[in-house]
């Protein structure tokens, strides 16, 4: 579920020369509908100004980060840890994906297809 809509359209609107299938991925990211209560809020700090926080009781579980050519997508510690995603068969299913220094894993997301599949990976629609 899609907390703060408002914040979104400033995300948006505040973009200049985002690639058109990379803001649809995004918004496909936006609008994810997750079972057991996983909400989706716009959120920025620091220089990310434009990044989407999948939480879940209190864990931070993924992150969509929006670049002009990519959104940065992030199974996080809390996910890996809780057993939600396992690592190996993670980046199987995604080879172009990389492991960051902090044990997380990150994935380059490019279009609207390319975000229904992690999206079908994490369990959302």
């Amino acid at each position: 579920m899609l907390l703060d809509p408002h914040r979104l359209e400033e995300q948006l609107r505040a973009t200049t020369a985002i690639d058109a299938a990379v803001r649809d991925a995004y918004l496909t990211f936006a609008h994810a509908h997750f079972r057991g209560g996983t909400t989706v809020r716009p959120a920025g700090h620091g220089y990310i100004e434009r990044e989407l926080r999948f939480e879940a009781k209190g864990d931070w579980l993924y992150s969509a980060v929006l670049n002009q050519k990519w959104v940065l997508w992030y199974f996080r510690k809390p996910a890996l840890n809780a057993g939600l995603i396992d690592p190996g068969k993670t980046k199987e299913r995604f080879p172009a994906s990389e492991e960051t220094s902090r044990g997380e894993i990150k994935l380059r997301v490019r279009s609207s297809p390319e975000a229904l599949a992690v999206l079908k990976w994490v369990g959302a629609e």
